[in-house]
């Protein structure tokens, strides 16, 4: 059960988010995309999150969740991308009841990168986070190449 000040209930214990880790096969590559330097991971993905719509202190589940993983790749650049909204519903659909008035979902893609000189399509970021109007649904989840 969901409250409107974003606590959740279940079996008579609260929580604040839902977690869960799938393991998804056969991912669509995103055709675009930034090349991220590691040393400047941390600081353009929260520009990022933010774009998306992620507020600080789920921002900081997402870079508690992915920056250790990201590191231990040992690479110099990781290539940072979000699934398209059609492969992300294939693979990781969510229903959610009643529909929410705003929904901010994303899938980020990431695959560790030998270097800065690859050819991508860039990434489309929405210009301003998108507001959060009524009962609100935030859902983001990652994927990375092996």
């Amino acid at each position: 059960l969901a409250h409107p000040d974003g606590s959740l209930v279940y079996k008579g214990k609260n929580y604040h988010e839902l977690y869960y880790e799938s393991q998804v096969g056969g991912v669509n590559t995103p055709d675009n995309g930034v090349v991220i330097p590691t040393s400047k991971l941390r600081e353009r993905l929260l520009e990022i999150t933010h774009s998306l719509g992620l507020v600080q202190h789920e921002q900081i589940e997402f870079l508690e969740y992915w920056m250790p993983k990201l590191k231990k790749l040992n690479s110099p650049y990781i290539v940072f991308s979000l699934l398209d909204p059609k492969e992300k519903d294939r693979v990781d659909h969510v229903d959610i009841t009643p529909e929410p008035d705003t929904r901010i979902e994303f899938i980020a893609y990431f695959k560790p990168q030998k270097s800065s000189n690859i050819k991508l399509k860039p990434l489309p970021l929405p210009a301003s986070p998108p507001q959060r109007i009524g009962f609100t649904a935030v859902e983001w989840g990652g994927t990375r190449a092996q």
